[in-house]
């Protein structure tokens, strides 16, 4: 791995590299603070180490990384634009420094206290300040070579720049009161050699956005610490184009966020603080949703293979009824994306089969036209559904060939919910899919798990409700999990949750994901999304047994924590 790519890579990412090292922290230094102190504003993010040596160390030496450079995930990784522009970069570099930028100068150059701040992304200006703790960058061919490099002074300490003429490209860097101070351009550097020298130049830390985000931000740092400027990163056109989640719009709604990472044995912790730009107005109705969300929590079973409880109204929980267990392999929303066919004909009016059509006899109504949707979505709104809990699972048929994918559905409503016209409506969206004469459309009551109803058609739906909350469910087994589920809900308001168990589900995702691409284009060079590259990177991280996110939202903040755990 080169050093800008890895720098960039590794660093922005290190977030992700040390959730996934497996290596077990050990820490190897006393701290002397954090060196964002010496960064310069105007950066758009800062990411934190208080052992940047030790991170790369441990990702070096761990079979992760190994697995993951020889995984589908990274070649596609690659070949991608992203990559591309990252390695334009380091050869750009490469050639303004004058020599190689390969993983041993990375070694060398990572330090115990360590800061990174990138101050544009489309150019990938970067300023890298780390406290070296060896003397092994001396000895490294970039000091070794600084005689080709024009010698500066910033607070009295002498800096080195170089660059390349055709590119633009600007390799900066000094050693200043044992801090390793390396850059892109001549101003950041010299600006942090300043600060390292107690001038009075304007640092990150002063600027408002990184000042209120760091005072939401725990107390005791993790071992790696990033933070963001999203009022001004969100509207970048570079990130627009890189960020896969598409929700652009979301993310202009914030000013600033910080991530702290903890490394606790076989279990790491993310810490996140969110701010937004704007404070909620509506206490009465947060707190509402809140408190249904966090109820929705103690039906969650102790096996499940994904959950997630989060806000919702009347027309999101419509659709995630009809997709999840009305109709999963149809929509009624589908027959509308449909342009209708002209038929052109010769001329004629009528053919013999019209010497069928009765007269003497009232035409049967016709139902066609009305959309089943209507009276369904007329008790949603009598309800007025806040909060939805969504549990998955996947497991084999009898036979142990087909993967099944169980889901039940928990809605926590404003209202009360109206059983019998719920019935009624359900039986008139499903009817026209599976039956012609309106057979196998009754609703039997079950008096297992406390009481619900069945539909005894194809379709194996189930319902029950308690008090507030209306169950829907396409398994017996999980559905009669989730009504009697006995977990605690937590203590403090919760404003959305949501779980993933990778050590059960994700052999069941691998056969899953075969049948999944098995219509894709063959001839392609690129692997199959699912069932190469992302079951790839499932692979690598096969060590993480289950993933969760616990979120709560206050009127001017949102603190998330993400816990990762480890097999043993």
């Amino acid at each position: 791995m080169k050093l800008i790519r890895s720098v960039l890579l590794a660093l922005l990412a290190l977030s992700v590299i040390a959730v996934v090292g497996r290596a077990v922290f050990q820490t190897q230094t006393i701290s002397r603070g954090p060196v964002d102190k010496f960064l310069p504003e105007g950066a758009l993010l800062s990411i934190q180490s208080r052992d940047f040596a030790g991170l790369l160390q441990d990702w070096n030496n761990s079979p992760e990384k190994a697995q993951w450079l020889k995984s589908d995930n990274y070649r596609v990784f690659s070949n991608s634009r992203l990559f591309l522009r990252l390695s334009k970069a380091q050869a750009e570099f490469a050639k303004a420094a004058g020599v190689p930028p390969d993983s041993a100068l990375l070694n060398d150059a990572a330090g115990a206290e360590s800061a990174l701040a990138i101050y544009d992304i489309g150019k990938l200006e970067f300023l890298y300040v780390t406290r070296l703790n060896n003397g092994r960058f001396v000895q490294s061919p970039l000091w070794q070579s600084r005689g080709k490099f024009e010698a500066r002074n910033a607070g009295g300490q002498q800096f080195f720049v170089r660059k390349d003429q055709e590119s633009e490209r600007v390799a900066a860097f000094a050693i200043a009161n044992d801090y390793l101070v390396l850059g892109t351009r001549e101003d950041l550097v010299a600006g942090s050699i300043e600060l390292i020298a107690g001038g009075k130049g304007r640092a990150l830390t002063v600027e408002p956005w990184y000042a209120l985000a760091l005072a939401a931000a725990p107390r005791d740092p993790g071992d790696l610490r990033i933070a963001l400027h999203l009022e001004k990163i969100a509207v970048t056109p570079h990130f627009r184009t890189y960020w896969i989640q598409q929700n652009i719009t979301e993310m202009q709604g914030y000013g600033a966020a910080v991530c702290d990472l903890y490394r606790e044995g076989a279990t790491y912790r993310e810490e996140r603080v969110i701010l937004p730009k704007r404070a909620m107005e509506d206490d009465a109705a947060l707190a509402q949703q809140n408190q249904a969300i966090t109820g929705l929590l103690a039906a969650v079973p102790q096996r499940y293979g994904f959950y997630r409880a989060a806000p919702t109204n009347v027309k999101d929980s419509l659709s995630m009824v009809e997709q999840k267990i009305l109709a999963p392999q149809f929509t009624a929303a589908s027959a509308e994306k449909i342009a209708p066919v002209v038929q052109l004909s010769g001329g004629q009016t009528g053919s013999a089969s019209d010497l069928e059509i009765r007269i003497d006899a009232e035409p049967a109504p016709d139902t066609a036209s009305k959309d089943p949707r209507q009276s369904l979505q007329k008790q949603f709104e009598r309800a007025g559904p806040i909060a939805a809990l969504v549990v998955h699972a996947s497991r084999r048929n009898s036979d142990g060939t087909l993967v099944q994918l169980p889901v039940v559905v928990v809605l926590s409503a404003a209202g009360d919910w109206d059983m019998v016209a719920l019935q009624a409506a359900m039986q008139e969206y499903v009817a026209p899919n599976i039956t012609a004469s309106r057979q196998g459309m009754d609703w039997q009551e079950q008096k297992e798990a406390g009481g619900y109803f069945e539909l005894n058609g194809l379709l194996p739906i189930k319902m029950g409700r308690r008090g507030k909350l209306l169950y829907l469910g396409n398994d017996e087994s999980l559905f009669k999990a989730v009504l009697l589920s006995q977990s605690s809900a937590p203590a403090q308001p919760v404003s959305y949750a949501s779980a993933f168990n990778h050590d059960t589900e994700r052999l069941n995702y691998y056969d899953f994901t075969r049948l999944v691409d098995r219509g894709a284009n063959i001839a392609s060079q690129e692997p199959a999304f699912f069932s190469r590259n992302i079951t790839s990177l499932s692979k690598t991280f096969a060590g993480v047994q289950r993933e969760e996110i616990v979120s709560r939202q206050t009127k001017d903040k949102i603190v998330q924590t993400v816990t990762y755990r480890w097999a043993q």
